[in-house]
């Protein structure tokens, strides 16, 4: 028995290597793969509802592909040309941050009486580093166009054959799972269906509805290039947890090195990210996307860092929503059962805190 366990787990572990080394290997066409399936559960509902209407299924597929071409295509023209008139001169803002380094320091030396010799050393190093890979980053830029342009076009190439053979898809994985167990693929199907289209489509409306307060609470406050910063900090939002980080800390920090007095501007930056942030996630998202994901904390991070090690941003834009979907399928297998509660956000329900309760305690002291 002990024997057995061993080769399973072994075997197990030789599976899970090859699969990740694979997608390591071919992730120049796996990643545009996996981001048109979601596209694709995007766009179902739309090509369906032609086909319900008459329309032949290439037919409607073409012109659901073409609007939303031009849909992504408009607003990824806006964007650059956004981003073109966004004027930020390297060697200015080094010279900007080398005087804020200089400022810190005397600050440091005179009110607090710390040698600052070796931190301008380190701060030097750390400078050129910086604005030298910032520099090198821009010219890669030029070096990954025929990578890039090869997986942009391989989307739509993949989004019309995944919604044409959809109906064989299905069927495939019917006979593959046999007629006893068809009933239960088809209701993972069809719930794997349901909670990614509604999760898709709700995640674009949040993108859109932060990138309008972004942009606004960012004009309001007096920000530079508002919009670019508003818009680029609604996209990294669909990164869980890190993506908010990141996308309030490229406006605090461009306050900091480019304005005279940037600790008005930056506190008042830090607010308007924690405001929306609040209203992201207990007003805009619960009611837009839903709690269909419903996956803990813990899980999303590891997955998110799992994602981030394999396929880079990619992976962690589609890191959720896999998850999502795997813990549909081990949900519906009695054998992985256990795993679905695990990474599911069932079982510390009494632990958690949440405005509801809070208040409810509220209006129990008060009564």
């Amino acid at each position: 028995m002990k024997k057995l366990s061993l080769t399973s787990l072994s075997l197990t572990l030789f599976v899970i290597s090859i699969f990740i080394l694979t997608l390591l290997l071919a992730q120049d066409i796996l990643i545009p793969f996996a981001v048109s399936v979601f596209f694709t559960y995007l766009l179902y509902p739309l090509t369906e509802a032609m086909e319900r209407r008459g329309v032949h299924r290439i037919i409607a597929i073409l012109l659901v592909i073409i609007l939303a071409l031009l849909i992504l295509g408009g607003a990824a023209l806006f964007l650059s040309l956004e981003i073109s008139n966004t004027n930020i001169n390297l060697a200015d803002l080094k010279r900007q941050v080398n005087g804020k380094a200089d400022m810190f320091q005397d600050f440091m030396e005179l009110q607090l009486g710390v040698d600052t010799s070796t931190m301008d050393l380190y701060l030097g190093k750390i400078t050129d580093s910086f604005f030298s890979s910032w520099q090198s980053m821009a010219g890669s830029v030029f070096t990954a166009t025929t990578t890039t342009l090869f997986q942009l076009g391989l989307l739509p190439v993949y989004i019309f054959f995944l919604l044409f053979y959809r109906t064989k898809t299905a069927y495939f994985i019917f006979r593959l799972v046999g007629r006893k167990n068809k009933q239960k693929a088809l209701d993972i199907l069809r719930e794997v269906s349901t909670v990614t289209t509604q999760y898709m489509g709700g995640l674009l409306i949040v993108v859109l509805i932060l990138a309008i307060l972004n942009s606004t609470g960012l004009l309001i406050i007096g920000i530079p290039h508002a919009m670019v910063f508003g818009v680029i900090a609604a996209v990294l939002n669909l990164i869980p947890y890190i993506g908010t980080f990141i996308g309030g800390l490229i406006p605090i920090l461009f306050a900091l090195f480019t304005m005279q007095e940037p600790l008005e501007p930056m506190i008042k930056i830090f607010a308007l990210f924690a405001v929306i942030q609040f209203l992201e996630n207990n007003l805009i998202t619960p009611n837009i996307v839903g709690s269909n994901i419903k996956i803990n904390p813990l899980a999303i991070i590891i997955s998110l860092l799992t994602a981030n090690l394999i396929w880079g941003i990619a992976g962690m834009l589609i890191a959720v929503p896999c998850l999502a979907i795997l813990k549909i399928i081990m949900r519906n297998i009695d054998q992985l059962e256990p795993f679905a509660y695990l990474i599911s956000d069932r079982g510390t329900s009494k632990y958690e805190v949440s405005l509801k309760r809070i208040w409810k305690r509220i209006k129990k002291k008060h009564t």
